[in-house]
């Protein structure tokens, strides 16, 4: 038992050693008593993201001997809770405090601070490796990446292109309010609106299509194609509309009598989305697209109805779009006539390298009894596989084509 104990705390004690029962003003004392810098971890218990460094970052070897070597670490709590204990307790006071003092409006936020309890630095973030926290823990000691030196230039006029940019990625790191106010300073500053510099900054500070810089890039799309090249831009613009798609698509209500909630497609807000981005013949056709596409995880002859009515749409499938409405329509690929017609739908599209494309072939062709065929577009596929993750496990075209038969069943979205 007493093994287990000393290999535990050996454990723990390689990570960051943080002061749990001091309280900020005795931090201070600490720090400058050492000499050392001050590093804060300001963190909620609903946070997510502060969970994930709480387990994957903070107690691993590399990250405890920086950190414990160069700062006194300290963890403050921002939110209440009943299952609060008494430390946590005692610092409610310093964690209002900080919130009032240094704007920390998102979490996980990093504070650093020099022994003198002067701050000098601020970043934030979830989801780091250890090398990126400590990258951020070398900043803090830098006096040539501080944001408290970012700040001093900026107070002082400095205005140039390059100093900007930086400051407005360090502002954007640290999540600070005025990130939004830098970044349209900086944007003010280029004689071309629509630079290639402009427009990627337009790009970094996007958080969504309702973002203005978003709005303003969508409203001038040609200068953003001279800018970024056409097939860049429209994969960014793509990109953006997608990520909402399920929250505007997905419409959850709470049944009155049951208590229950129940999902449903809303196909109307769908086309009113796309309806900002495309004509209108295209955002009907990717409403129902879309539709067909979330009823899968709702009810499955539902999403196959819809696929199949696609099929005589005045707007035609991608690649990529012709691939999944095909799936949606052979299903298990027990009905032949369904499995000819996704065929003559794949027939419209040329021989190609894509994974998805030659996948959802070999499934089809081997579903239509064209086993010969079926092994041809699996080998495809595989070849594909192996050039793009070098890792793939070796195995046959044949052993490729039964993965592929194997059909998992799509996640569905479950009514509680």
């Amino acid at each position: 038992m007493m093994l287990i104990l000393a290999v535990s705390l050996t454990a723990h004690a390689q990570g960051i050693q943080f002061e749990r029962d001091l309280s900020w003003k005795d931090v201070q004392a600490k720090a400058k008593a050492t000499g050392k810098a001050i590093f804060v971890d300001a963190y909620t218990t609903w946070c997510g993201p502060c969970k994930q460094m709480d387990k994957d970052v903070f107690p691993d070897k590399e990250v405890g001997g920086f950190f414990n070597k160069n700062f006194i670490s300290f963890k403050l709590q921002m939110d209440k809770t009943p299952a609060d204990d008494q430390s946590v307790k005692n610092r409610y006071e310093d964690a209002q405090w900080f919130e009032k003092t240094y704007q920390i409006t998102s979490y996980p936020c990093y504070l650093f601070f020099d022994a003198s309890g002067k701050q000098i630095h601020k970043a934030g973030g979830g989801g780091l490796k250890p090398k990126d926290f400590i990258a951020i823990g070398e900043e803090a000691l830098d006096p040539g990446k501080q944001m408290l030196s970012f700040k001093n230039k900026y107070n002082q006029g400095e205005r140039g292109a390059e100093f900007m940019k930086a400051y407005v990625y360090k502002l954007a790191a640290a999540r600070d309010p005025l990130l939004e106010q830098t970044a349209d300073e900086f944007l003010k500053l280029q004689k071309d609106p629509f630079s290639t510099e402009s427009v990627g900054m337009m790009m970094f500070m996007t958080t969504g299509s309702s973002s203005k810089y978003f709005d303003l890039l969508v409203k001038n799309k040609p200068k953003l194609y001279a800018a970024i090249g056409k097939a860049k831009a429209d994969t960014y613009l793509k990109k953006v509309i997608d990520a909402e798609i399920m929250t505007r698509g997905l419409k959850s209500e709470v049944d009155p009598q049951t208590k229950k909630v129940k999902h449903s497609v809303d196909e109307a807000a769908l086309l009113q989305y796309f309806s900002r981005f495309y004509p209108a013949d295209t955002s009907a056709f990717l409403a129902a697209f879309h539709t067909a596409g979330i009823s899968k995880m709702l009810d499955g002859q539902q999403a196959y109805l819809k696929a199949k009515t696609l099929l005589n749409h005045s707007v035609k499938p991608d690649m990529q779009q012709a691939a999944l409405l095909s799936m949606m329509i052979v299903r298990n690929g027990s009905n032949q006539e369904d499995n000819k017609l996704a065929l003559s739908l794949l027939f419209t599209f040329p021989e190609t390298e894509d994974h998805l494309m030659n996948q959802t072939r070999c499934r089809v062709y081997s579903y239509a009894g064209q086993p010969q065929k079926a092994l041809e577009y699996a080998g495809k596929a595989l070849a594909t596989m192996r050039k793009t993750r070098p890792g793939y496990p070796d195995i046959t075209a044949q052993e490729y084509l039964n993965k592929a038969l194997i059909v998992n069943p799509t996640p569905k979205i479950i009514s509680n």
